[in-house]
């Protein structure tokens, strides 16, 4: 059993949270939301230790596994019964191999081959992974990189596991794979610990819902709720929706199913964005070839993980090479920089400076516009922090600030309400409207059909 006691987390004079108790017996999942920032992550890593060793923090309390207190044992002790998949899982690889990362912790615990061989085979069958062995790790995408970590932790076979925002860039059938990972953990008898804003996937599997609201920790026994008492605690507290929303919710938007690789083309008016002849190759085979364009407005792209989303925006924003031109309306867009915001899917790559605020001012001079956004956004309180040292929700929010204060006619956006709670996505939601109203070409790529049924719009699917 894992029991946390009285704990209370402070960054310097921030109180995280206080006088949290939960108890998580073997075989169970616990799932653990809240408003963004308000201590999932810290929850997690004071459990695993990392906290303690990367922030000024002071902890009180005990967390206690099989009786013993784990708060007193370091970082590399816990990780002989603590496994965790970050939120970006980036941060958590050693080799550039994928088979090469499934055996990277079993070699340090001096594993036999043979034996590391076999535990790779088992666990990669088992969460339906096998795909991506022996992959180059830079060539996949946010949400197969994802899944080499998931993988990968199921290797230590540990008996607690933590993910955060596992399911962030995962497409609709991985998120399914990652369920059902969930419950051959559960079967297993590990302690799984989840903290997440995308619900739905996790209403029928998990034993505990621990909200942290108001820095208080709110335990709810959910195991025998129904959808309707599970709907009520989501209304109470402002949590995304329990219910599944399908490509079927979507079916009232203008839909369009793109072929990746057919050169399909779009008529193209004055106020469009017109990709055309786009060609990117890998290994000399085409990921992308196809002449599309987009209205002014929110457009959705959607599709599998792997499949070219990424690598297409890449394209039209410089950032890859390959054949192709782009036009807004009857301009050639020769310096692309000059015309496209853009906020990655790793926020980490866009953050430079030394604080927030001269986060801010690297797109905008007017300090009467950046209090405001960032008063918006719930940073302006930490505009003289490192930008390093946001949350990942918290990052991805001042991302979204430069975005708004940037005047540039195209916006991209690549998966930009991982890490955001609702009320969060829905100020996000005003955002997307807002640069609608300026008739800016908006490219939003996500797996949240949550998001797209809220906000409305047009939606692309890219297929092979």
């Amino acid at each position: 059993m894992l029991e946390i006691k009285d704990l209370e987390i402070r960054y310097k004079e921030d109180k995280v949270f206080e006088n949290a108790n939960l108890e998580v017996d073997k075989g169970e999942i616990v799932v653990i939301t809240g408003q963004s920032g308000c201590g999932k992550s810290s929850l997690l890593k004071t459990i695993n230790g990392i906290i303690s060793e990367t922030a000024e923090v002071q902890i009180t309390g005990d967390i206690r596994f099989n009786g013993k207190n784990i708060l007193e044992k370091s970082i590399s002790a816990r990780s002989k019964f603590i496994s965790t998949v970050f939120q970006n899982p980036k941060t958590q690889f050693y080799c550039v191999n994928t088979t090469d990362e499934l055996a990277f912790a079993l070699e340090n615990r001096n594993i036999p081959r043979e034996k590391i061989l076999e535990t790779i085979q088992e666990y990669t069958t088992k969460l339906h992974t096998s795909h991506l062995l022996d992959k180059n790790i830079f060539t996949l995408s946010g949400g197969e990189k994802q899944l080499v970590a998931i993988t990968g932790a199921a290797c230590m076979n540990n008996d607690i596991y933590l993910f955060d925002e596992p399911s962030a860039s995962l497409d609709h059938a991985a998120i399914q794979r990652l369920k059902n990972i969930l419950l051959e953990l559960k079967s297993m008898g590990k302690i799984v610990i989840i903290a997440e804003h995308r619900l739905y996937y996790l209403a029928d599997i998990m034993s505990k819902l621990v909200i942290l609201h108001q820095k208080k920790m709110n335990v709810f026994p959910v195991d025998k709720f129904t959808l309707c008492q599970l709907n009520a605690i989501a209304k109470q507290y402002g949590l995304r929706v329990f219910e599944e929303i399908t490509k079927k919710h979507l079916q009232s938007l203008p839909y369009h199913t793109i072929k990746l690789c057919e050169g399909m083309d779009y008529q193209k008016a004055v106020d469009q964005l017109l990709c055309e002849r786009f060609m990117v190759c890998y290994n000399r085979r085409p990921i992308v070839d196809i002449s599309i364009s987009f209205p002014c407005g929110i457009n959705f792209i959607i599709g599998r993980n792997g499949i070219g989303k990424t690598t297409f925006i890449r394209k039209l924003s410089g950032l890859s090479k390959g054949k192709g031109t782009s036009l807004f309306g009857d301009r050639k867009l020769s310096k692309n920089y000059e015309f496209v915001s853009m906020v990655m899917q790793d926020v980490n790559y866009q953050l430079f400076t030394e604080s927030v605020w001269q986060e801010l001012s690297i797109v905008s001079s007017d300090d009467v516009a950046k209090e405001k956004i960032l008063r918006e956004l719930n940073l302006y309180d930490k505009r003289e922090l490192h930008p390093q040292i946001l949350s990942g929700g918290e990052k991805q929010r001042l991302l979204i600030g430069m975005v708004k204060a940037s005047d540039k006619p195209i916006i991209i956006l690549d998966e930009p309400t991982s890490g955001l709670c609702k009320s969060k996505m829905m100020k996000m939601i005003d955002y997307l409207h807002e640069m609608e109203a300026q008739q800016k070409v908006v490219l939003v790529i996500t797996h949240d059909y949550e998001f797209i049924h809220q906000c409305g719009g047009s939606v692309f699917e890219f297929v092979r």
